[in-house]
């Protein structure tokens, strides 16, 4: 949970920050495990491809609050770039996120797939 030596050197983070992962997968469709989370604000998710397919993440405008969308937008991580190595990783931020849900979706090279952030307010519930 706590983040890898080359998130804190790239995007400045400490020791103390929280970092949860989601692990993309092809399994006749596009796969997020887990593919439902729950984070605080302030918290980190990275996206981590788990095989060589193509893996893309975008987050669901017509299913989220407004809100929650213009947050996404503002801090440009409304869509990841293509994901083509195992390993390859997209992280994003919810430092000061609107609580919510935040619906995925996941495109690649067969069925598509889906999940959900749901970050919770100051006081637990989202």
């Amino acid at each position: 949970m706590r983040p890898d030596l080359q998130l804190m050197e790239e995007l400045g983070l400490s020791g103390t920050d929280r970092v949860h992962t989601v692990r993309l997968t092809m399994a006749g469709q596009e796969r997020a495990h887990p593919d439902s989370i729950l984070v605080q604000e302030g918290d980190y998710i990275q996206f981590v491809s788990d095989d060589w397919f193509l893996h893309e993440v975008r987050f669901d405008s017509t299913a989220m609050s407004e809100p929650a969308w213009e947050f996404m937008v503002l801090n440009n991580q409304a869509a990841s770039p293509p994901l083509l190595q195992n390993g390859a990783r997209f992280v994003i931020s919810f430092v000061e996120a609107v609580p919510g849900a935040y619906p995925f979706l996941l495109e690649g090279n067969r069925e598509p797939g889906f999940g959900v952030i749901v970050v919770a307010s100051p006081s637990g519930i989202p």
